[in-house]
């Protein structure tokens, strides 16, 4: 069974980071939904993860009140999503980058997945597209319908960024098995 780590605020998950950040390979964090448990914020978790060369992945809903969500160290040749590229720029300008969050970048850059985040534009008819494709999957078809449209887009994208029919087909294993799931991308 996974372990679920709860963290009150962002300095006790900063402290749980600078003792066994470089040791862990991974947690699950516990947040609470809007108003149900006090927990530190998903935020104010993804900007303390990149402090330290983490990132964050994987969400589950877990009932009503809670949800849990991936953080791990940020693996080698990783990709940087602009987001996270310009929270790691205003954490260096405050001064709250920690030494392995820093070599993380510069880690980064040096490998070139800095540098080559890339965002691939997605019209509607590829997404019209993909539903052909998931359609004849139920239940992951009609959870993929119901979701909103930046999910979609985001589904759509993450299947026709794959480089070759291997990593598609694997892909779209894992898309359905997720969407049989009713659950978001990661």
């Amino acid at each position: 069974m996974d372990i679920i780590l709860t963290f009150t605020d962002r300095q006790a998950f900063r402290e749980w980071l600078c003792k066994y950040g470089t040791e862990s390979n991974g947690i699950w964090l516990l947040f609470g939904k809007k108003g149900k448990l006090v927990t530190i914020s998903a935020g104010d978790a993804l900007e303390e993860a990149l402090c330290h060369g983490w990132i964050d992945g994987e969400i589950q809903s877990l009932d009503d009140n809670t949800y849990k969500k991936y953080f791990a160290r940020r693996m080698p040749k990783s990709k940087w999503s602009a987001k996270n590229k310009e929270l790691a720029q205003t954490l260096m300008e405050k001064g709250l980058m920690t030494r392995p969050g820093l070599e993380a970048i510069e880690r980064a850059r040096k490998d070139g997945s800095w540098d080559n985040a890339k965002r691939i534009l997605i019209d509607d008819e590829q997404i019209q597209m993909f539903k052909e494709i998931i359609r004849p999957y139920k239940p992951a078809y009609t959870n993929l319908l119901a979701m909103s449209h930046s999910v979609q887009r985001t589904y759509t994208g993450f299947f026709l960024d794959a480089k070759s029919d291997k990593t598609r087909q694997a892909r779209l294993e894992k898309i359905i098995d997720r969407l049989n799931r009713n659950l978001k991308p990661m």
